[in-house]
C-alpha cells in the first residue's frame, strides 16, 4: 500500500509523514512537495519514504506524483485556493483521499463532488483536522448519546508561539475575518468574525479565561448537514495574546484583505499577500512576549436531551496545533486504507468515521495534554 502526502515537507504535511512512518499499514510513504530540500530532509528521518518534487498547480505534475497511490493525504494550504483542483484529480485517478480542510467555502465545493466521488468508488474525508476534524468527531460522538441535539458550539485558542505553516495567515484572514457563517434558529446566517457574538470560556490551563468571538471554519456548514435537529451551530475562538486579534481588527480597517494587486514602485502586490507576509512577520516578534502558553486548546459543547431530560456534553484538550492537525489525517488515511472507513463519495468528519475508534487512536497517539469530558443534566432528585 502507498500513501502520498502532498505537501509532505510542510509543518503538518512532515508530521503527518512521521505518523504514517511509525505505522505498519503502508508499504510506501512518499513526500511529495515543492521544496526539494526540506523534503529530502524529511525523508532522512522517517521510514520507508521516497521525496518526489510535485507543483501542485501544474495538472501533469500532480498527476505524476500521485497517479500509483491508494490513498491521497493532502495538506498543501490554502485550501481555498488549491483543494478543488487536488481532489478532482484524485477522483480522476480513483484514489482514495483525506484532507485538513480549514476553509469553509472550500469544505462546501469539495463536498460538491460527492456525486463524482461515489461514481469512481473512492472514499474522500475533507477537513480531517484538529477543527475540524476532531471537534466534528467529538460532536458526532456526543450526539450518538443523546436523544436529540438542539446546540453544538466549538470553542478554540492557539498561542501564537508556535511553528504554522506559510497557509496560516491566508486561511485565518481569508476565514475568521469580515462575513463568516453561523447556524442559528435551524438556518445559516452572517456574524462579522471575530467581533460579534463575544463570550467569556473558560478553557483548560494553562489558557484559562478568556472572550472568544464567532470565526469562520468548516463544522458551522457541516454539522447541521449530518447531525439532525440542530438549532444552532457556531465556532467562536480567540488568540493568546489577546492583542493579537485586536490587530487583526485594525488592519481589516484599512482595507488590506483585498486580492486585487496594486502598483508599489514597480512591483505588482496584493493587499492581501502583502499582510499575509506581514502578519507572519510581527507573529515572530510577538512570539518573544511572555505568558504566551504553547499549543492550543479546544472545546466542544453538545446541548440537547435524553430520553426528554436536558443533558450537555463538556469535551476539553489541550495540544500543540501541528500534532493535533497532522495526526487525525494520518490516522484518517490508515484507517480508509484497511477498509475500516469505507464510504464511497466525499463526507465531512461527522459523516463517515467511527467516533468512538477513531477517538481512542488519537489518545493512543499521546500527543494530548489532558484531555476532559464533563456531563451535566437536569436532576428532580437525588
Amino acid at each position: 500500500m502507498k500513501a502520498v502526502v502532498l505537501g509532505g515537507a510542510g509543518v503538518m504535511g512532515s508530521y503527518a509523514v512521521e505518523v504514517l512512518s511509525r505505522g505498519n499499514v503502508f508499504s510506501e510513504i512518499c513526500v511529495a512537495d515543492v521544496n526539494e530540500e526540506r523534503g529530502r530532509r524529511v525523508c532522512e528521518g522517517t521510514e520507508r519514504t521516497e521525496f518526489v518534487n510535485v507543483d501542485v498547480t501544474d495538472g501533469r505534475s500532480l498527476s505524476n506524483a500521485i497517479e500509483d497511490a491508494d490513498v491521497l493525504v493532502n495538506c498543501v494550504g490554502p485550501f481555498y485556493k488549491f483543494a478543488p483542483m487536488i481532489l478532482k484529480t484524485a477522483i480522476q485517478h480513483g484514489i482514495d483521499y483525506v484532507d485538513i480542510c480549514d476553509d469553509y467555502d472550500a469544505t462546501l465545493e469539495l463536498l460538491g463532488m460527492d456525486e463524482e466521488a461515489r461514481k469512481a468508488g473512492i472514499t474522500c474525508v475533507v477537513g480531517l483536522g484538529a477543527s475540524p476534524g476532531i471537534t466534528n468527531v467529538i460532536a458526532a460522538y456526543a450526539s450518538n448519546l443523546l436523544s436529540s441535539v438542539k446546540e453544538i458550539k466549538v470553542y478554540v485558542t492557539r498561542g501564537i508561539k508556535e511553528e504554522a505553516g506559510g497557509a496560516i495567515p491566508y486561511h485565518m484572514l481569508h476565514c475568521w475575518l469580515g462575513e463568516i457563517p453561523i447556524y442559528r434558529n435551524g438556518e445559516h446566517t452572517k456574524a462579522r468574525g471575530l467581533v460579534d457574538g463575544k463570550e467569556w470560556v473558560t478553557f483548560p490551563e494553562p489558557f484559562g479565561e478568556a472572550s472568544v468571538y464567532y470565526f469562520g471554519h468548516p463544522e458551522t456548514v457541516t454539522l447541521p448537514r449530518y447531525i439532525s435537529g440542530l438549532e444552532h451551530v457556531c465556532c467562536k475562538g480567540t488568540f493568546f495574546p489577546s492583542q493579537f486579534r485586536d490587530i487583526l481588527l485594525q488592519l481589516q480597517n484599512l482595507g488590506l484583505l483585498s486580492p486585487e494587486p496594486i502598483m508599489v514602485g514597480n512591483t505588482r502586490i496584493s493587499p492581501l499577500d502583502f499582510l499575509a507576509s506581514y502578519v507572519g512577520t510581527m507573529v515572530g516578534k510577538m512570539r518573544n512576549l511572555p505568558d504566551i502558553p504553547e499549543g492550543g486548546a479546544v472545546m466542544v459543547r453538545v446541548t440537547g436531551e435524553k430520553e426528554g431530560v436536558p443533558k450537555e456534553y463538556l469535551f476539553s484538550g489541550i495540544a500543540r496545533m501541528r500534532e493535533a492537525t497532522a495526526t487525525p489525517a494520518a490516522v484518517g488515511a490508515e484507517m480508509i486504507a484497511k477498509k475500516e472507513m469505507a464510504m464511497p463519495g466525499v463526507h465531512a468528519p461527522e459523516a463517515c468515521v467511527p467516533p468512538k475508534e477513531f477517538l481512542n487512536r488519537l489518545l493512543r497517539e499521546e500527543f494530548f495534554g489532558d484531555v476532559w469530558m464533563g456531563m451535566t443534566e437536569r436532576v428532580r432528585e437525588l
